[in-house]
């Protein structure tokens, strides 16, 4: 290898890392904390149902609840307070039922049949794109 091609080859790997240690820095930004929210994470039902409650300001802003009877995931954002609702099943693919762009009271569904007697992360969140978001604690459900 000649020392001119080595030379534009390192110029070329050194230029590209740091387009891309900038890039990564530009996009970094401060996090967002999100809504300042409650959970409430109901029992686990024998069915292997659940639901989270969620609460601004001390009073209800909505529910994410899985049903484990028909693999159901509803999120209802029930207070009209600018944030969307959202809950969350780790399944493959992900179940989501989000409640953004919608005017308050709205309730949104995901549901697909998923194995039975399989245990899956469930969680919810509460937030807009503009304040962040604030997620419950993960806890397991079933199918």
């Amino acid at each position: 290898m000649s020392t001119s091609f080595r030379k534009r080859a390192v110029t070329i790997l050194a230029t590209a890392a740091l387009m891309t240690g900038a890039a990564l820095t530009m996009g970094a930004g401060s996090a967002s904390a999100g809504p300042s929210a409650s959970f409430t994470i109901g029992a686990l039902q024998s069915d292997g149902s659940r639901t989270i409650t969620i609460k601004t300001g001390g009073t209800t802003a909505g529910t994410v609840k899985w049903t484990a009877n028909g693999d159901k995931l509803t999120a209802t954002d029930s207070k009209a307070d600018g944030y969307a609702i959202s809950g969350y099943v780790t399944a493959d693919p992900y179940l989501i039922a989000d409640t953004a762009g919608h005017a308050s009271p709205y309730t949104a569904t995901a549901h697909r049949n998923l194995p039975e007697d399989k245990t899956y992360p469930f969680w919810a969140c509460i937030g807009s794109n503009s304040a962040g978001l604030t997620c419950s604690d993960v806890v397991n459900v079933t199918s």
